[in-house]
């Protein structure tokens, strides 16, 4: 167990910010000392944690809840470690320069040394350092339409569980969620080590994930470009019960010439029609996995496909888990499966 003095970690919590995560990431940090001094048979505080914001007091988080803010940020003048937790805000629509402060003391943090992390739509805040420019980062899907708009110039993966960016790995971003509990195991392992990790991870239940968030991404595409043709084919495709559709049809519905739909299809949604009705199919099959217990070659057929490996394939290269797999995370227990032993 390292001697070193402790790292310090800046939480910060703005109007917007919820506080449940905030309060877990507190608390995970505290407990971690106690945790991994027990395995450990004794040791040095591994983490020196505060909440700081705008200003100091007891103020309201995004819901309600209170937040402590023990210190304001122009009170802090160096820190290890920043995180900013994730927030809600009106329509879903990130508006910039609401928090001047805090943007300019986040730059500062950074010209001094400190890792910057987020989770969840916190990394709307990073995003308006400017800092992220030419990088990759992730955030909650559906912050996603925002932070596209607001940050065009960040490589944006919402399917990405974890992201590690710049010259020394100084930000560190987590997707939707509850993924500030892979953010927070990460961060333990990588600034006091694996053991300490692993010790408040069992004590706490935190699953160390490594995986996509493909599989929670829910298909949506866009319906706002203007074109009024495609948009029909859309609500058209959208009410179709059974996806058993070629694109073909949908050329036909449109009435207009395969070719022409194609590029008009493509130019409106982003997508060819191809891989839109593979979406539609894998949103509807996941559907069924979630909510019927019929068998994975029906539910195949049922949503268009006439090869159960063909489906399969697209399947997992959409949601990166096979069918099955998908049914075993997603489908809810009934009781009797709850109470089985």
């Amino acid at each position: 167990m390292t001697t070193a003095a402790p790292r310090r970690v800046s939480l910060v919590a703005l109007p917007e910010s919820t506080g449940t995560p905030i309060h877990g990431l507190y608390e995970t940090l505290v407990l971690v000392d106690a945790v991994a001094a027990a395995r450990e048979g004794g040791a040095a505080r591994l983490f020196d944690v505060e909440i700081v914001g705008p200003e100091r007091g007891v103020v309201p988080s995004a819901t309600g809840l209170p937040l402590e803010v023990h210190r304001s940020v122009r009170d802090v003048g160096s820190t290890d470690i920043v995180i900013m937790a994730s927030m809600l805000f009106e329509r879903q629509e990130w508006v910039t320069g609401r928090h001047p402060e805090t943007v300019a003391w986040l730059r500062r943090m950074h010209e001094g040394g400190a890792d910057l992390c987020s989770a969840c739509a916190g990394a709307l805040l990073l995003a308006e350092t400017g800092l992220l420019d030419g990088m990759a980062s992730t955030t909650h899907w559906a912050f996603a339409p925002t932070f596209r708009r607001n940050f065009p110039t960040i490589d944006l993966n919402v399917d990405e569980l974890l992201v590690v960016a710049g010259p020394r790995g100084e930000f560190v971003m987590s997707g939707a969620a509850s993924s500030w509990q892979d953010l927070i195991l990460y961060l333990i392992s990588r600034h006091a080590g694996p053991t300490a990790a692993q010790a408040i991870g069992k004590f706490l239940l935190y699953h160390w994930d490594t995986r996509s968030l493909a599989p929670f991404v829910p298909f949506d595409p866009p319906t706002d470009h203007g074109d009024g043709a495609i948009r029909a084919v859309q609500d058209w495709l959208h009410g179709v019960e059974e996806l058993r559709v070629a694109v073909d049809d949908m050329a036909r519905s449109s009435g207009m010439s395969r070719p022409t739909f194609n590029r008009r299809f493509k130019q409106a949604t982003g997508l060819t029609p191809i891989r839109y009705l593979q979406h539609l199919r894998v949103e509807q099959a996941k559907r069924l996995l979630e909510q019927t217990d019929a068998p994975i070659d029906e539910i195949c057929t049922r949503v268009g496909y006439d090869e159960a490996a063909a489906f399969r394939r697209v399947f997992n290269r959409l949601t990166r888990l096979s069918p099955g797999a998908y049914r075993r995370k997603f489908k809810f227990p009934t009781r009797a499966d709850a109470t089985s032993r």
